[in-house]
């Protein structure tokens, strides 16, 4: 099972087409109307999201974000996928009949310091505001807007805001059993009596078929 991050620059003169795939929309700017094989539209704007199984239809002038589960590698994707992929990470879970496809925002305060922690599953994140800087397991690195990174939820992460308010979208791929409850895990008992600190905004927590 692949987790993958892609980016598409929309234009009014130019509607796109996609087959049918499990994917969540994330607009980073503009607007779209989006309409499925069903009849059914969502009309977007910027930091919206919504969550798509269908082949679909899309209309507007935005700067899109997808994030997309499929069961084929990331080795085998076409050229045309290649080259709208930001990223794209193997998450295990192929026994799986079905799992869970997570989206949601999370918002820095200035000066906040998530404690460290780590995750029930892998995702995929991406700044769409501000500045960070991370601690992932042994790393440190700076996180500009428009950056994407991965996590595999195993190593210790710590996240701290470096501007006056930052955000990123996060994608995740998880067991069914976590189904509405949090992955979160305090890397220990010190850490779980910090303040989380940050702002989440969920968008769907849903069980998908890949």
């Amino acid at each position: 099972m692949r987790l993958s991050l892609f980016e598409d620059h929309l234009k009014t003169s130019s509607p796109l087409d996609w087959c049918a795939a499990v994917r969540a929309v994330f607009v980073f700017s503009g607007s779209v109307l989006i309409r499925d094989s069903n009849g059914k539209s969502h009309q977007l704007t910027e930091h919206d999201c919504v969550l798509l199984e269908g082949s679909v239809r899309l209309e507007g002038a935005a700067q899109l974000w997808t994030f997309e589960l499929s069961r084929t590698a990331s080795s085998e994707m076409t050229e045309e996928q290649q080259s709208r992929c930001i990223m794209s990470h193997d998450v295990g879970l192929e026994n799986d009949h079905s799992i869970i496809f997570r989206m949601d925002r999370v918002e820095f305060p200035q000066g906040m310091v998530t404690p460290k922690h780590g995750h029930k599953g892998p995702g995929i994140r991406r700044l769409y505001a501000g500045r960070l800087v991370a601690e992932i397991g042994q790393d440190v690195r700076r996180i500009n807007q428009g950056d994407a990174w991965f996590e595999t939820g195993h190593e210790p992460v710590v996240g701290k805001n470096i501007a006056p308010f930052s955000g990123f979208v996060r994608a995740m791929a998880l067991p069914a059993d976590l189904l509405g409850k949090t992955s979160f895990i305090p890397w220990n008992d010190e850490e779980a009596a910090k303040p989380r600190g940050t702002q989440r905004t969920e968008y769907f927590d849903q069980l998908v078929i890949v």
